[in-house]
Formats: C-alpha cells, structure tokens, sequence
C-alpha cells in the first residue's frame, strides 16, 4: 500500500494548536460523514487565490518557450486551482472573534481544535500527498522574492486583507483523478485522531451547549466540549 507523503513547511510548528470554526451544520457534517472537507482551489471567494505574479509568469512562459518546462502561465495557474484541495485553519488557541461572527455568530458557532500532528496521524488512511503550509499575507502589487515549483506552491500566498485569519492550510494534490466538483472528502476513521476539543461561541445559551455536547457523545466524540474562555471574563 502507497503511504501518505506529508510536506510540512520549516515555519510550521507540529504541536501548536489550530483552530477551525464552523457553523453547526457543518460540524454535523463532520460527524455524521466521519470525513473532512477539502475545498478545490477554484472554489474560494477570493478573487487572487492562487494569483501568479507577474514576474513568476514571465519566468514560467520564458522556461516554457525554451524547452525548460513544459507548462506555460496559463495552464500553470489552471493547475493550481483545478487540481489541488485545501483545507484551512486557524494558527493557535486564542479566540478570533472575527472570525466567531463570520462562522454563525457569537451565540452559535463552534469551533473544532487540533494540531499538526494529529491531521498527519488522520493522513495515514487518505493515501495522497499533503502539503501543510503558513499562509503568507502579501501586497501582490509588490511580490516577494520566493521560489515557486508546483503549482500548489503559488497557493501559500494571499492578499494581505485577510491577514486576520491567521491561516494554515493543507493542501491535498491528489494521485488519482478527483470528479471534477469543488470539493473532495477524505475519511476520518477516528474522530477523536482528529479533533482535540469543541469551543463554542463567547455568547452560547445553555441549551445550545447542551445540544452540542449530546451531539458529540452520539457520535462517539470523546473531546471535551466547552464555552470560549471569552464567556468567562468579569467585566
């Protein structure tokens, strides 16, 4: 059996705790389909996702010209959004509220927790290669000056207005021939390999922590399920 390849970036520390923030539904559906979601590159809103530089184009359509490669700018770009699946996280413990109000609100969004590691350890059952890599926020009037190889690697980089986000993502090149949707699932043989914790919203009523908490012991989740540290400051 193939075994998983796992690139994981210099900058990225395997034990620091990440966060993914979701609405209900969406938890759910992770329960429910033991499986975790990765988005096609094409699929996100941002309109600079995967964005080649102009300098990096030139580059790619000169080797192209000369016989170094065989991938012109175009099909390069294409290849970066059409043929690689992300899924995005947030870099460390402390509440985002931003990003609480973006997910369902500060009264009934979750957040699920996790590491590195464990979504290596989750990899071994998926048999395709992952990439796991710190977003870089950036000016793309003004490139930095990096090393691109893959087309995933061009997907490292987005525009400094979303700097609050504080993005990690993993980014799956499948092997094999994905059905051309915008998404594709990789199964989680064990929940609990995955997820650490369930935070939920600053503002979460009783009923809705009750709620979630039963949903988790339905489904066999053993994590601890508990309010945001944010629901506990005295003003």
């Amino acid at each position: 059996m193939e075994r998983t390849l796992a690139t994981v970036g210099s900058e990225v520390n395997t034990q620091k705790i990440l966060r993914r923030y979701l609405d209900l539904p969406k938890l759910l559906d992770i329960l429910h389909s033991k499986s975790l979601y990765f988005r096609r590159a094409d699929g996100f809103s941002d309109r600079l996702e995967g964005a080649l530089f102009p300098c990096l184009r030139r580059s790619i359509d000169e080797g192209c010209k000369n016989g170094a490669i065989k991938t012109n700018s175009d099909e390069f770009y294409r290849r970066a959004r059409e043929e690689n699946f992300v899924s995005c996280w947030t870099i460390g413990a402390n509440d985002n509220m931003a990003l609480w109000q973006l997910y369902g609100g500060i009264k009934t969004s979750v957040a699920i927790t996790t590491t590195v590691e464990r979504i290596i350890h989750c990899a071994l059952d998926w048999n395709e290669p992952i990439d796991v890599r710190k977003v870089k926020y950036i000016n793309h009037k003004k490139p930095p000056n990096c090393g691109i190889g893959a087309p995933r690697d061009v997907l490292q980089f987005k525009s400094e207005a979303y700097k609050f986000e504080n993005e990690l993502r993993v980014v799956v090149s499948p092997h094999r021939n994905v059905n051309p949707s915008m998404g594709m699932r990789l199964p989680l043989t064990d929940l609990n390999k995955l997820i650490r914790s369930v935070v939920l919203a600053p503002e979460a009523e009783s009923n809705f922590v009750e709620a979630v908490s039963d949903l988790c012991v339905k489904y066999g989740l053993k994590a601890p399920v508990r309010k945001s540290k944010l629901s506990f400051v005295s003003v």
